[in-house]
């Protein structure tokens, strides 16, 4: 069963002011490296490298410090992109996060230039989801939809955070997130407009979409 109601694709809230969070801090909650794998990050079996990663771990990152977080237990302190076997635990989350194999295809379905009213919809039920994680005392994982192409190899551009705050205002919505390109920074924040226009507070690529996980 659905997490949203599919006969609301409405972006705002009638909340005005209301704000949801979790104690959860990127600072301290977070992966202390950031999602830069230069020579991608190696696939292994039994501590043989098959192929590598490219284009981040950012899935795997952010499930990793979600479910430390949920388990009541800090991030490793010796947590460094060094320690191969640290990074095999990564890998495996990141595939997890895929969710193959429907989840590429979720994202290669809305980044096709026409399919504006599905990205709007996606967008609102994401909101309805990080609504409900953080009501239940969960960060949410959110997928950012950061390329539009008919090609399948922009897949890699996509981009995945965890919220972990949300102020619903009736003009626009707020979420503070941990984005693993930015580690050990609480400041991050990705803003939803009521004309569907998603804003970051850094200097990346703006989204087009918002997925829920």
């Amino acid at each position: 069963m659905s997490r949203w109601p599919h006969h609301d694709d409405s972006i705002m809230t009638t909340w005005s002011g209301r704000t949801l969070s979790v104690d959860y801090r990127p600072s301290r909650d977070g992966l202390p490296f950031a999602n830069s794998w230069p020579k991608g990050a190696a696939v292994r079996v039994q501590k043989r490298a098959l192929a590598r990663v490219f284009g981040g771990l950012c899935g795997g990152m952010v499930q990793f410090s979600r479910a430390r977080w949920l388990a009541g237990e800090p991030i490793p302190q010796d947590a460094r992109q060094t320690d191969q076997a640290f990074v095999d635990v990564l890998v495996a989350a990141q595939i997890e996060s895929l969710g193959l194999p429907s989840g590429p295809m979720r994202y290669l379905a809305l980044q096709f230039p026409h399919r504006v009213a599905a990205r709007r919809r996606s967008t609102a039920q994401t909101l309805a989801a990080v609504r409900e994680d953080l009501e239940n005392g969960r960060p949410s994982c959110v997928g950012l939809l950061r390329a539009l192409s008919w090609n399948p190899g922009a897949l890699t551009k996509h981009h995945v955070v965890l919220a972990y705050s949300m102020r619903e205002d009736p003009d626009e919505t707020t979420m503070r997130i941990y984005d693993p390109n930015h580690p050990r920074n609480d400041r991050v924040r990705l803003s939803v407009a009521a004309n569907s226009v998603i804003r970051t507070n850094q200097r990346d690529p703006q989204p087009y979409a918002l997925l829920a996980f």
